[in-house]
């Protein structure tokens, strides 16, 4: 028989896995960062790891989720023991401490060639001085030289860091960036750790062994109450911590997460942090035998950490769990907020487990309270499952973010500005980048499984655009047989793409005039599936874009969900007519050289569409060769359902200008000018900057991307086919105020082509009108 705690304990228990704090969820959220955290090594030319996030808590709706994304420059060398390094490095930073140094903290003192740089010796490097100023080096109070702060280049303008601060807060991004270095040694105040006296053998000799290796990151970071708290940095031991959450049970994980929703619903103080409970929890695994951490006896192991922490309020000190000598409260709780947690904690050990209806987080106030009701509490149960489901789509959803965000930003747009639009060069940066994939035996720490199986999902992406551009640089090789091979190569290389690389290979055939193949391949693909499975889009950014993207994918695969079809300028001759209007939708915008730089700007200047829209356009574009009306209609009639109806369109603005080619496209030409025109005119209406979310930062970016839109050249060609066409349209058309009508207008003297509802009109346009009416009567 359990007594009532061990039953209430049990009952927890389950609760917490319903909502989501079980060993599922958790291995979910880690396997989910360890692939977001090697992609991040694309983005980042450093050592990237994610150190804490929410694979350690559980998810809780309505709280965002923070990353705490720890971003190292391996290149520096941090050094404890110079004489270690002597003769090793030509330059390098020591870690000095002083009679007041706080424990934990040093300054790091320029040393070159094994010369400490001082008042004294630094005449002897004339150049140093201006290297200094350039790289945040200053003399501190005894004159050593010392680093102040990172060299950080914010050209972008969405990082933000505050005095004393090691985090760059990444806007609408949830990421907290640190920059550090790493010294690969363990701390010489850290070695009590190594040989501490463990009763219970948590950690394990071989895990010490393992963490020792990682040494300490060295984060730009000062004592709150140090006199030279500008020029310290701090000691962080992020990748132990990080082994260490990962080898806790699952009892041992739920303890965490239920002081965590203490911390955030009871206690409410900012200087209590998650991080103190962890540092808790830690102590207390290592002090209590193994045995206590069951299933029955989470509330118990609960109060044990709870005072722990009252003990640790009471003194105003909390050890750090590496250096206790480090207090990490220092700095944080003054004596009316001491007091205050002290008064929380003893509170919540009174009310024992009846604390828990003051928990608000996943419902738990209500759970408690539907104990005695089993058909509320099944309703809340069904509740919270649901709630999990969907925050496990949000993980993997963070997947495709990390992908895309690689792939798009830091490889296609990386690679192709270093080429400088040489084709050959760009074709050599993804090959070997390939080669890099299949190569690479580990990225930050992980193993050469984890490290493969995450590349791997950039494959498809990079294998389709490095076929692409084959194709475009191969397709006018006057050598047939060299073309047909390297064609040949592309067509394997496509096929291991998926849709996106089939509807890119088509495009090939298309611009080879391959009709009859185009027309083959399009039928073998289902369009019934195009139409529904979800377009992650991640080329801009709009609110409808990100809030449609998450609700089309809750039910959806994985492994089902497309991104957008891109072409860039080096594909122009495979990218068919509709969409070179797209590739060339910047003309006549004229922005400023770091506003078209940034990459969230970059896209403009390439074609990008749908790939169910794109799909359905060339459907009936091929159709309509050969004469298949009714299937060229249906294809048509699909196009316009999934612009005007479905929410799993994207670039809507490109679907409507691929609408009005498709009705102004042979044989129709000019007599359904109305309808295209009509669409042309929504496809405008599309880019209305309230449509686009505040991560655009660049104000003058935003203001104008409404101007962005391959509309104006559509509207420009159909203009032009009525003014020089034999055929006139169905419909007329003021040249004013465009109003279409089936009645004949008065047409303009000179060039008996504008026409006008009114003389009022007629007037009004003139100013426009008589330059282009000179021009055209030329040519009557």
């Amino acid at each position: 028989m359990f007594s009532d705690e061990e039953n209430d304990s049990i009952w927890l228990f389950d609760v917490l896995d319903i909502i989501g704090a079980n060993d599922e969820f958790r291995k979910t959220c880690q396997r989910v960062h360890m692939i977001e955290e090697i992609l991040l090594t694309f983005q980042i030319p450093a050592s990237t790891y994610i150190c804490g996030s929410s694979w350690e808590g559980s998810f809780t709706p309505g709280y965002e989720h923070d990353k705490d994304v720890i971003r190292c420059d391996e290149t520096v060398t941090v050094i404890e023991d110079i004489s270690k390094a002597t003769g090793i490095y030509k330059f390098f930073f020591l870690a000095i401490t002083e009679e007041d140094t706080p424990v934990g903290y040093f300054k790091l003192q320029l040393v070159l060639e094994d010369t400490l740089i001082t008042h004294e010796t630094v005449k002897n490097y004339p150049n140093l001085l201006q290297f200094g100023r350039k790289h945040n080096f200053v003399f501190d109070r005894n004159g050593k030289q010392v680093l102040c702060d990172f060299p950080i280049v914010n050209s972008l303008g969405i990082l933000f860091r505050s005095k004393n601060k090691p985090n760059l807060t990444t806007e609408n991004r949830g990421i907290d960036l640190v920059n550090c270095y790493r010294c690969k040694t363990w701390p010489k105040n850290a070695k009590e750790w190594l040989t501490r006296r463990r009763c219970y053998g948590w950690p394990t000799k071989n895990s010490i062994q393992e963490m020792k290796s990682f040494g300490f990151f060295v984060i730009r970071k000062g004592h709150s109450s140090s006199k030279e708290k500008d020029l310290e940095w701090r000691m962080s031991f992020s990748l132990q911590e990080r082994k260490l959450m990962l080898s806790l049970t699952d009892v041992q994980h739920k303890c965490y997460i239920v002081l965590k929703m203490f911390n955030r619903n009871i206690i409410k103080l900012n200087d209590v942090t998650s991080y103190h409970w962890k540092t808790c929890l830690f102590y207390m695994i290592e002090e209590n035998d193994k045995n206590i951490w069951k299933k029955q006896l989470l509330f118990y192991c609960v109060k044990l950490c709870i005072k722990q922490m009252l003990e640790w309020v009471t003194c105003g000190f909390c050890p750090n769990y590496f250096i206790p000598g480090d207090n990490l409260f220092d700095g944080k709780l003054n004596n009316n907020l001491r007091i205050k947690a002290a008064n929380e904690l003893e509170n919540m050990l009174n009310m024992g487990f009846n604390c828990f209806v003051h928990v608000k987080s996943n419902d738990i106030c209500d759970h408690v309270e539907s104990r005695k009701s089993p058909e509320r509490s099944q309703q809340l149960r069904s509740k919270s499952k649901g709630h999990y489901k969907i925050y496990l789509k949000y993980l993997n959803i963070d997947i495709f973010s990390s992908l895309f965000e690689a792939f798009n930003y830091n490889i296609l747009q990386h690679y192709y500005n270093e080429s400088n639009e040489n084709t050959a060069i760009f074709i050599k940066f993804l090959w070997d980048t390939l080669d890099h994939i299949k190569r690479v035996s580990t990225v930050t720490e992980h193993t050469e499984e984890e490290t493969r199986s995450a590349l791997s999902i950039l494959v498809p992406h990079i294998v389709t655009c490095l076929a692409s551009n084959i194709s475009a640089m191969t397709i006018q090789h006057p050598n047939p047989q060299v073309r047909d091979f390297l064609l040949f190569g592309s067509f394997t290389l496509f096929m291991q793409a998926g849709l996106l690389g089939r509807l890119k290979f088509i495009s090939v055939l298309y611009a080879l005039q391959l009709h009859e193949d185009c027309e083959w391949f399009l039928d073998e693909l289902d369009e019934e599936y195009i139409k529904i499975v979800p377009a992650f889009c991640f080329c801009r950014f709009t609110t409808e874009d990100r809030n449609m993207t998450t609700i089309n994918m809750y039910n959806t695969s994985n492994s089902d969900v497309v991104t957008c079809i891109c072409f860039l300028p080096s594909e122009l001759i495979i990218t068919p007519h509709a969409m070179k209007y797209e590739m060339f939708r910047h003309v006549g915008i004229s922005l400023q050289e770091n506003v078209r730089a940034n990459k969230f700007n970059r896209w403009h200047y390439m074609a990008v569409v749908d790939c169910n829209t794109f799909f359905f356009s060339l459907k009936c574009l091929i159709k309509m060769k050969f004469g298949k009306v009714t299937e060229a209609y249906n294809a048509k009639k699909n196009l316009m359902t999934l612009v005007t109806k479905s929410k799993n369109v994207k670039h809507v603005d490109v679907g409507y200008n691929l609408i009005a080619f498709c009705f102004c496209s042979p044989p129709a030409m000019l007599q359904l000018l109305t309808r295209s025109w009509l669409y042309l005119t929504r496809s405008w209406e599309q880019m209305t900057c309230s449509k686009f979310s505040s991560s655009l930062c660049a104000c003058e970016l935003k203001r104008t991307q409404y101007q962005f839109n391959a509309a104006k050249l559509h509207a420009l060609v159909l203009l032009y086919n009525t003014w020089f066409a034999r055929k006139p349209p169905v419909m007329n058309f003021c040249f004013n105020c465009l109003v279409m009508t089936n009645r004949k207008l008065q047409t303009c003297n000179m060039c008996q082509i504008a026409t006008y509802c009114s003389a009022q009109c007629q007037s009004d346009n003139w100013k426009i009108h008589k330059d282009v009416c000179k021009i055209v009567s030329r040519y009557q």
